[in-house]
């Protein structure tokens, strides 16, 4: 059980941070949003059965004891109602569509819940700590088991956030049938589920250097479309599929360059690397509701 009093009869905030991913689920605290210092508490396979998921969320807060939350913040793979309070759509994870998450977790433990889509969480860790934090125009980008984005468009204290599904733009030409419905999109050559749906095991045992250009090429294709319509000048990028293959960075970096005229677009690996979302999902209670446009 964490300790988790400073002095005796003087109680710490604490703030717990869920990262619900496609494949791995992960809980963290913190006792300050000015720091991207987190406790890890837990990581277990997210569970494609929401009551599952939701009482193995439950008893990781319990088992440690946690007390007088501050507020506990949720990071997850999918759409957000524009209310903030639950799941609208979640290709890798349908059950979890329109339940109560929010409301339940308060309920439970008695303090202001925030829900977020993961890239929205991952860009809030990277702008107030990490390879974003200068730039006014940017973006968070995801590649794992799927591909989202979210950007922000920041000018001081009027910051906007907003996810958005880079995953599923329309590629001219692309006939692969998309697990979201739709033909053509992105993520058919980027999301991790699909390419092991296709290729019979995962992107990280993949080592045809013609799929990884490929794998890069289709990328960098749609952060520049990215680019020319958001007009974002930097994108920190994280998720399983880079993180575990950063030397691609370069060549999307070059992808990317040969491709935009009129200005420039500057990729990085996210430097809180995989623990950006369940950072980023504590600092939704350091930021007004209505500035995260779900």
């Amino acid at each position: 059980m964490l300790d988790l009093q400073k002095e005796p009869g003087k109680r710490e905030p604490v703030y717990v941070g869920i990262d619900i991913g496609g494949s791995n689920t992960r809980l963290g605290l913190s006792h300050s949003l000015d720091t991207p210092h987190f406790t890890t508490l837990e990581k277990f396979p997210t569970s494609q059965h929401y009551e599952q998921q939701l009482q193995s969320i439950m008893t990781a807060i319990q088992s440690e004891g946690l007390t007088h939350l501050a507020g506990i913040g949720v990071s997850i793979a999918g759409r957000i109602a524009k209310d903030g309070r639950s799941v609208v759509v979640a290709p890798n994870l349908p059950e979890y569509i329109a339940r109560p998450f929010a409301q339940q977790l308060s309920d439970q433990f008695g303090c202001p819940t925030r829900l977020a889509h993961d890239a929205v969480c991952g860009l809030l860790a990277e702008k107030r700590f990490g390879f974003i934090q200068h730039f006014d125009r940017c973006a968070y980008l995801t590649v794992s088991t799927g591909t989202g984005a979210a950007i922000q468009l920041a000018k001081a204290a009027h910051a906007l956030t907003s996810s958005i599904e880079i995953g599923h733009q329309i590629l001219y030409g692309n006939q692969r049938v998309c697990l979201c419905g739709q033909v053509g999109c992105l993520e058919t050559f980027t999301g991790g589920k699909q390419i092991a749906l296709r290729y019979g095991r995962s992107a990280i045992e993949i080592t045809d250097t013609s799929f990884w250009e490929d794998f890069c090429t289709k990328l960098a294709l749609g952060l520049v479309n990215l680019a020319m319509l958001s007009r974002i000048d930097a994108v920190a990028i994280s998720g399983a599929i880079i993180l575990n293959n950063r030397h691609l960075l370069a060549r999307i970096q070059q992808h990317v360059n040969a491709m935009m005229r009129g200005s420039t677009l500057e990729l990085g690996v996210a430097q809180a690397g995989e623990d950006a979302p369940i950072i980023g999902a504590a600092l939704l209670h350091s930021v007004p509701e209505e500035t995260i446009l779900h």
